[in-house]
C-alpha cells in the first residue's frame, strides 16, 4: 500500500480486520514503508503477518502536513517508475513462494505489476489514484503528463477495482462502497483509565495525520483535555494536554470514538473514522491538493463539521469556538452507518471465492 500518510494503511488494516472475521486464521505479507509498530497494533489477533519494507509509492512529497514539493516529487516518481518497470526480484520471489490468493493494492501500483507478473489477482482499493491527483499539476510541471500516462495504464490492469466514498473520480461499472474505517475495540472506562482521565473529563483529539508538529495551544478550558498524537517517548500530561506516542498500545479508533471533537488535517483516514463514529470535525484542508475539495464537500454534507485555516489551527484560535460544534453534535441523534470495510470484505471474497 501507499505510505503517503497513514490513511492508506488504516484503510488496508480495516479491510483485513473484516476479512479476518471470516476465517480461522490469515497470513499476510505487508509491502510498503509504514512502520512495523503500526501493523503490530492494527492487525487482528488471528493474523500472522510479515513486513517487507519496499518503496511502493511516492504520492506527493510533503514539506510539512499542509504543503508539498513538486520538484522532489518528480525526482522520486522517476525512481519509482524504474522500480515498476522491473520489480525487485526478491519481492517477486517472496510473493511467488507465498502463493497468495490475491494482492490488495491501496493505490500503490507495484502490487498490480507484481500480480501481473505472477498471474495473481490484484484488487485496487481507492478513493483517488495518483494520475488523477497529478492531472492539474501538468501546468506547473510538464513532466507530470508522462507520469500520468504511465500510471493510468498500470491502474487499468488491476483485476478488480473498489472505490471508497468519498470517491474523487467515479469509474462506470466499478463497485462503490461507504467510507472505510477501523472499528473501536475498548470501552470508555478502560480508555479513560489509560489516558489518566476521570469520568467527569472530556477530550479533543488534535491530529496532523501522523506527521508531528509543534503547536502554540493555550490551556484548553475545563473539563476538556487535548489528546495530541505524535513522536513522543511516552504519555506526557502537561497543562491540560495529553501527548500520546503514535505507537502507544491505545488504538487510535478508540481515541476517536470517545472524543468530543477531532481537530486537524483532513485526510481520508481521519474523515472516515469521524464519519463512522459520528464525531464532530474541525478540519484543515490542504491547498493545491485535488482530493481536498472532495473531502471538504463530503464533510459538510455528512459530518458535523467546520473548516479552519492552517494558521487558525496552529495558533489554537479554534479553542475559542469548538464548543459550538460540540453543542450541535449533542443536539442531534447518532446515525448508524455501515462500515465500508465490511462491504469491501464481501466484495473481495465474492470475487476470490465465487460460489
Amino acid at each position: 500500500m501507499s505510505s503517503h500518510g497513514f490513511g492508506h494503511a488504516t484503510r488496508v488494516s480495516a479491510i483485513i480486520q473484516q476479512i479476518s472475521k471470516k476465517f480461522t486464521s490469515l497470513e499476510v505479507i505487508i509491502v510498503g514503508e509504514s512502520p512495523l509498530w503500526f501493523w503490530q497494533i492494527n492487525m487482528p489477533s488471528n493474523c500472522v503477518f510479515y513486513l517487507h519494507e519496499q518503496v511502493t509509492d511516492v504520492g506527493l512529497v510533503q514539506i510539512d502536513p499542509f504543503t508539498h514539493d513538486l520538484s522532489l516529487t518528480l525526482k522520486k516518481v522517476d525512481k519509482l517508475i524504474s522500480i515498476l518497470s522491473n520489480p525487485p526480484k526478491g519481492l517477486v520471489e517472496k510473493v511467488a513462494n507465498f502463493q497468495p490468493h490475491f494482492i490488495l493494492c491501496d493505490i500503490s501500483l507495484l502490487g498490480i505489476k507484481v500480480g501481473g507478473i505472477l498471474g495473481v489477482p490484484s484488487i485496487l482499493v481507492e478513493n483517488f489514484t495518483w494520475d488523477w491527483i497529478y492531472e492539474p499539476l501538468k501546468s506547473e510541471r510538464k513532466d507530470f503528463k508522462r507520469v500520468i500516462h504511465i500510471f493510468k495504464e498500470i491502474y487499468k490492469r488491476a483485476s478488480r477495482r473498489i472505490q471508497c466514498t468519498p470517491v474523487c473520480q467515479e469509474i462506470d461499472g466499478v463497485t462503490k462502497i461507504n467510507p472505510v474505517c477501523r472499528e473501536p475495540t475498548v470501552d470508555r472506562d478502560s480508555l479513560f483509565s489509560k489516558l489518566s482521565l476521570g469520568q467527569e473529563n472530556k477530550y479533543i483529539v488534535v491530529t496532523t495525520g501522523g506527521i508531528s508538529m509543534h503547536y502554540a495551544f493555550d490551556k484548553v478550558p475545563e473539563p476538556y483535555f487535548l489528546v495530541v498524537p505524535g513522536e513522543y517517548p511516552k504519555i506526557i500530561i502537561s497543562n491540560g494536554v495529553i501527548y500520546l506516542p503514535m505507537n502507544s498500545d491505545i488504538p487510535f479508533p478508540d481515541i476517536i470514538n470517545f472524543a468530543s471533537c477531532v481537530v486537524g488535517k483532513a485526510g481520508y483516514g481521519t474523515v472516515s473514522e469521524c464519519w463512522g463514529m459520528n464525531v464532530p470535525f474541525l478540519g484543515v484542508f490542504r491547498q493545491n491538493f485535488r482530493e481536498s475539495d472532495i473531502l471538504r464537500n463530503f464533510c459538510l454534507k455528512n459530518l458535523i463539521s467546520e473548516e479552519i485555516t492552517p494558521s487558525h489551527f496552529m495558533s489554537g484560535a479554534w479553542l475559542k469556538s469548538f464548543s459550538d460544534l460540540i453543542d450541535e453534535a449533542n443536539s442531534k441523534d447518532s446515525t448508524i452507518r455501515q462500515n465500508g470495510a465490511t462491504q469491501a470484505c464481501e466484495e473481495i471474497l465474492r470475487y476470490i471465492f465465487p460460489k
